[in-house]
């Protein structure tokens, strides 16, 4: 297993704990690959306290409870992990499942849908 692996992994766990969920929530967030879905770097990274790092191509910093910026002159970004892993337990997507994601923005919560649906449902 790599950084990145490793990175994934445990912003996996991170991102779930404190949520009663099943391990599926945890293994399809670590199924899906962040940075596939975040741009190009450099990569514009916001904290929860709002410091940011800028210019980062380091993917594993991609891996922490943390806004990536996707256009930041119109304040757009990819979604805080720990809020979307909250709302993914509530509704539960069950394998087999269909699901329609509205606003899917670049896709990563999309795959994580259809880590959670498998192959035998449709996002």
């Amino acid at each position: 297993m790599d950084d990145i692996d490793r990175a994934r992994q445990a912003f996996a766990t991170q991102v779930v704990a404190g949520i009663e969920t099943s391990d599926r929530l945890r293994a399809a967030f670590a199924a899906v690959s962040r940075e596939a879905f975040a741009g190009p770097p450099p990569w514009s990274i916001f904290s929860g306290s709002g410091d940011e790092v800028r210019g980062s191509s380091d993917p594993r910093l991609l891996y922490q409870d943390v806004l990536i910026a996707l256009a930041p002159d119109r304040r757009i970004n990819n979604g805080q992990p720990s809020l979307h892993a909250a709302c993914l337990a509530a509704a539960d997507p069950q394998p087999g499942e269909s699901v329609l994601h509205v606003g899917a923005g670049t896709g990563y919560y999309t795959a994580i849908l259809a880590e959670l649906v498998g192959p035998s449902g449709r996002v």
